[in-house]
């Protein structure tokens, strides 16, 4: 089995504020194979984008802090490295979509000297014909038509579609061999945003990119992700294969979230499920399990101890070399494609 293209281990991560030092990621561990897609679903701040960020070393300075875990890339470590090996790594061998393009793009230069400050920073010598060339290119590999009038267009002039193709194209001008997607379809209408995703599927499909794919649309997590890890109050929740966890799903959130979809074969009119509360603030996280306040399993146990993230996967395990080179003794370890894990003291409960 080949290694990950990225493996993160135990990131903790958070900020320095008025109010002393907040923890927003704490212990969160993955994996990404290549060619694969891993997405990261979640309400908002539980420490989806935060873990991206920490990824690309983009942790807002200097009070953002990655104070504990590796990010390891091709064996080297993304968290201990320095700031000009992360200038090379960053956008070459790992882009990113951020979320909001209007806010991501510069209002005042045209797509176009973005385009080219982009392809500068991966592609030396070019000189003006070289970078229109190469923009007009990346425009059309990303379905935005008439690119050259659109190079000498300020972000404003655009739809709202075509600044998310302008952000992918700017992701892809170095050839990344992971891309982040930070909610690629944010306010973006049905339509749009199945362009959208088809796009970046046949892309990843033409490069083999290795994909990050954070959102909070369930139905697009089900569509477009291989593997899924579900994140509450900074913490992972569950982690699965996309079709077990929606089958199957063994954490109370997992089960809310799904169950918080609209269906089309339920009857006109009907509420839709919903979690009640919210997620806790960040200075005021529980002792316990984090989801406690708002689970209907919980118990006192749930309030004072931290559920470990633990293996719930039914299938037998395999038995795999314990070192790099196939040698030295076996051990029974689960597939890693097949891997269920989740972090709930009751999770049986809900499995049966």
């Amino acid at each position: 089995m080949a290694e990950p293209v990225l493996r993160v281990e135990n990131l903790c991560c958070g900020f320095h504020t008025e109010d002393g030092y907040i923890r927003v990621v704490d212990g969160v561990s993955f994996e990404c194979e290549a060619g694969k897609t891993l997405g990261l679903v979640g309400e908002s701040g539980c420490g989806k984008t935060v873990s991206a960020l920490a990824v690309m070393g983009l942790l807002p300075q200097p009070a953002g802090v990655v104070e504990e875990g590796r990010i390891l890339f091709r064996g080297e470590d993304l968290a201990a490295t320095s700031h000009d090996t992360m200038r090379v790594v960053r956008g070459q061998q790992i882009g990113m979509i951020f979320q909001e393009p209007m806010t991501a793009l510069n209002p005042v230069h045209r797509v176009g000297k973005q385009l080219f400050e982009a392809l500068r920073l991966y592609e030396s010598g070019l000189d003006k014909d070289d970078l229109t060339a190469r923009a007009v290119e990346l425009l059309e590999q990303v379905g935005i038509p008439d690119p050259v009038r659109r190079l000498r267009e300020y972000p404003h002039q655009l739809s709202g579609g075509m600044r998310q193709r302008v952000m992918i194209a700017m992701a892809l001008a170095g050839q990344p061999e992971i891309l982040i997607a930070d909610e690629p379809t944010t306010a973006l209408d049905v339509t749009v945003q199945a362009q959208i995703l088809d796009l970046l599927r046949e892309l990843q499909q033409e490069r083999g990119m290795t994909m990050i794919f954070i959102t909070h649309d369930l139905g697009v997590v089900a569509e477009f992700c291989d593997e899924v890890l579900v994140m509450y109050a900074g913490r992972i929740a569950e982690r699965a294969p996309v079709g077990r966890l929606f089958n199957a799903p063994h954490h109370p959130y997992t089960r809310g979230l799904i169950e918080s979809l609209p269906r089309m074969d339920t009857p006109s009119r009907t509420p839709l499920n919903t979690i009640e509360g919210v997620v806790p603030k960040l200075t005021e996280m529980p002792a316990g399990c984090r989801f406690s306040n708002r689970c209907g399993y919980a118990d006192e146990r749930c309030g004072r101890e931290v559920p470990a993230l633990e293996s719930c996967t039914e299938r037998s395990a395999v038995r795999e070399p314990r070192d790099a080179n196939g040698g030295g003794d076996t051990e029974a370890v689960e597939p890693r494609a097949a891997r269920h894990e989740v972090a709930c003291h009751h999770w049986q409960r809900l499995a049966a």
